[in-house]
């Protein structure tokens, strides 16, 4: 399993949705789906914050069972594993979120390059208690 497919994985990047399950190379209904957008991109967020910041890691057992969680949700909305995966290891999407999540994080002072910078905006986050926050725990 990849690092970034475990990370995403980990981070909760299995989503579900009302919708009817997409196919493998169509994410239509997973891409519109407000609370999956959501879930996403606040998940990308922690993600690189993580990833920038040596002080800061996931709450792996939290994020596992929220995983959990999602799968079951989404297999009894009629998406296979497969199906959830295939989703989670599109590099388009990946890029896409990423695209999105680096702006806010910018926003709140991070800096890329600057491990410092992208620390201080995850320990806000943490304190916060926010969404993003409640992914990640200081080392």
């Amino acid at each position: 399993m990849s690092k970034t497919r475990n990370t995403l994985l980990l981070a909760g990047l299995l989503v579900a949705t009302a919708a009817p399950a997409a196919t493998a190379t169509d994410y239509t209904a997973l891409r519109e789906d407000a609370h999956v957008h959501e879930r996403l991109l606040t998940a990308s967020k922690a993600y690189l914050i993580e990833k920038a910041c040596p002080t800061i890691e996931r709450r792996k057992l939290y994020l596992l069972g929220q995983v959990m969680k999602l799968q079951s949700y989404a297999r009894g909305l009629g998406y296979t594993n497969k199906e959830i995966s295939a989703y989670v290891d599109d590099k388009t999407e990946q890029a896409r979120f990423r695209a999105l999540a680096e702006p806010w994080i910018a926003e709140r002072g991070g800096v890329k390059g600057d491990a410092d910078s992208y620390c201080a905006v995850g320990r806000a986050e943490i304190e916060n208690n926010t969404p993003v926050g409640a992914m990640m725990r200081l080392d």
